[in-house]
């Protein structure tokens, strides 16, 4: 078996609200690893937003999500996903433990996310999932294809301003914890994995930084370009293809959903900020949290914003 799988984020641009990478790997047969997941798992996956067949909707985030739809496409997509490796996910806090990225410890610094669960699904409803968890999984076992890892890493705000501040700049950022993630699945999963990653902001070269990575592995420089650089690290007992690619998330259903993981987890953050500042100001239009909506948000709660004592080092990023 080969591991097939895909890295991808939301949230590196915004100014408000947490970043969110994952992680997302599925067992392949040998045979049909260099082939198309989406073609492969058409019976129950379809990147077609208006496909007529009820399979799942996987596509890059950015093109699925919109304020007509929702977070119904991104909730059927992950849940579904979730339920074929056995977790029944019912509450944002169990989607977080599930992706390995619960800190009740740093949710306790901000009052939006402190205690404040939501029960999910919020958008989709429970039959629709249990339908296209069932579909999926019969896919997935004719193909002889397991959804291996679904992963995640969440920086809230804080997080973020720290990791700038020791490195420099959000790019660096945005790179370590992609690679603790690479590092997983070259720790966890064993044989051959393929890997694509979406470029990491219009860097083409990569090959020093996963020196840093892999310091003991043998590290090969196969293509280096502005739309793909690819390198193939390898030692006694594995190999990884490790392709970082200009929108990653078109070119492979791994990176794809790994997208939509991200752009989901991401939303129910934003979800739970705005409704904490809703309780104040109930007229309040809710952001998204990118750079210009976001600087009429902030004017619009600073008066609520100073009588409750937030800081602005848990509501504002420094890059």
């Amino acid at each position: 078996m080969a591991i097939v799988a895909g890295i991808d984020e939301a949230g590196y641009g915004p100014l408000m609200g947490p970043l969110v990478i994952t992680a997302v790997a599925f067992d392949v047969p040998n045979e049909k690893a260099y082939g198309s997941l989406w073609e492969l798992l058409k019976d129950a996956v379809s990147i077609d937003n208006k496909d007529k067949r009820q399979r799942l909707v996987v596509r890059d985030s950015k093109k699925l999500y919109n304020a007509r739809n929702g977070l119904k496409p991104l909730e059927e997509a992950v849940l579904s996903f979730l339920r074929v490796k056995d977790f029944r996910v019912a509450s944002f806090y169990q989607l977080l433990s599930c992706l390995s990225c619960h800190d009740r410890g740093i949710m306790a610094h901000y009052p939006w996310y402190a205690e404040k669960d939501c029960v999910l699904p919020l958008s989709a409803s429970i039959p629709a999932i249990l339908n296209y968890a069932d579909l999926l999984q019969n896919t997935l076992e004719k193909q002889g294809v397991q959804l291996c890892l679904a992963d995640s890493r969440v920086l809230t705000v804080q997080q973020f301003n720290e990791q700038v501040r020791m490195t420099g700049n959000k790019a660096s950022v945005l790179f370590q914890n992609c690679a603790a993630l690479i590092s997983k699945l070259w720790n966890t999963c064993s044989g051959t994995i393929l890997l694509t990653v979406d470029k990491q902001g219009g860097r083409n070269r990569y090959f020093d930084l996963l020196r840093d990575v892999f310091p003991k592995a043998d590290i090969k420089v196969l293509q280096e370009s502005a739309e793909v650089s690819v390198y193939e690290i390898e030692n006694a007992q594995k190999k990884m293809e490790l392709a970082f690619t200009e929108k990653g998330e078109d070119n492979s259903m791994a990176a794809a959903l790994a997208s939509i993981f991200s752009k989901y987890i991401r939303e129910l953050f934003m979800r739970l900020e705005n409704q904490y500042w809703l309780q104040f100001l109930p007229n309040l239009r809710p952001t998204a949290g990118y750079y210009e909506d976001a600087q009429r948000f902030l004017a619009e709660i600073a008066p609520v914003k100073k009588k409750e004592g937030i800081t602005d080092d848990i509501l504002i990023r420094i890059k």
